[in-house]
Parts: structure tokens; sequence; C-alpha cells
């Protein structure tokens, strides 16, 4: 009777260890999506809003990239959250005398500059838009429409966040 105890025991003993080390591991697996919630969390401002629309904080950091690069580490900054609205957009062309239909890659620029921002740089862009899929096309931070493409946004470095309070 003993020994049929300590198999029991052995075997609890060994499946307490065995999810303890799958915790552990997905814990570790997913240690940068973790951290990025905790900090889009704690900010004191997840959400600002410009004229042209709200913008989301995405925190400092690294984030994940593929093996074989080093993984960029940027400053906190502002993504608009979602791609320049047409009304936004035909205000600028409007008071700029631009064109409303054609916008040129120096049209995007001067409408993120028109609107107190810039344009975001390509790692601000793959940051922003983590965990989006086409099916869900949301990021972690809030970010909309990054993973089907379309239509362009705007960005704005944290520090200079104090010009739309």
């Amino acid at each position: 009777m003993a020994v049929a105890g300590r198999k029991v025991v052995a075997v609890i003993v060994a499946l307490a260890a065995g999810v303890t080390l799958l915790f552990i591991g997905l814990t570790l697996a997913n240690l940068d999506k973790i951290r990025t919630s905790v900090a889009v969390r704690r900010s004191s401002r997840p959400i600002l809003k410009t004229p042209a629309g709200e913008m989301v904080i995405v925190p400092e950091g690294e984030f994940q990239v593929p093996s074989w690069e080093k993984p960029p580490k940027l400053p906190a900054f502002y993504m608009d959250k979602e791609p320049v609205s047409q009304e936004a957009y035909a205000r600028f062309a409007g008071e700029t005398g631009r064109s409303p239909h054609a916008v040129s890659p120096e049209d995007e620029k001067a409408f993120c500059e028109w609107a107190g921002k810039r344009l975001p740089t390509a790692d601000e862009l793959a940051k922003a838009g983590r965990g989006a899929t086409p099916e869900s096309d949301v990021s972690i931070y809030g970010v909309t429409g990054l993973a089907r493409g379309g239509r362009f946004r705007c960005a704005l470095d944290a520090s200079e966040a104090r010009k739309f309070r």
C-alpha cells in the first residue's frame, strides 16, 4: 500500500512540475506581449485627442523581429488610431489647395505636418501593428487598419503630445 501511495505522490509531483514548466515556457514565449500590455495599461495617457483624430500611445522599448535582425529600441510615440479620414484630408486639401483625390507621399508628409505631426518610420509602423491580422485588424495597442494596408496615418513623439492637451 505504501508503494502505491508513493507512486501517486510521484505522479502528482511530476504533473505539477510539468504544469509549472509549461507556464514558464508560455510566459517566456509571450514575454514581449505581456510587457507591452502592462506598459500600455500603465500609461497615464493611452489616448491623445487631436483635431485630426485620436492617437494611441506605443510604449518605448524593443519589439520582436526575425531572429536574424537586431531588435530596434524605439522611444515612446503616439500613432493615429485609425488611418487619416477622408474628412480630415478634405479639410487639409481645402486649406492648402492640394488635390483631395490623388494623394502622393509628399501630400501625406504635408498633411502630417499640417496636423502638427509627422509620418511614422517603418519601425514605428511595424511596432504599432503588432498583433493585428487581416481577420482582426486591431493591434495590441489599439491601432486599426495596419494589417490590411490602405490609407496613411501620422505619428507623434510622446514628448510632443503636450501641444494637443
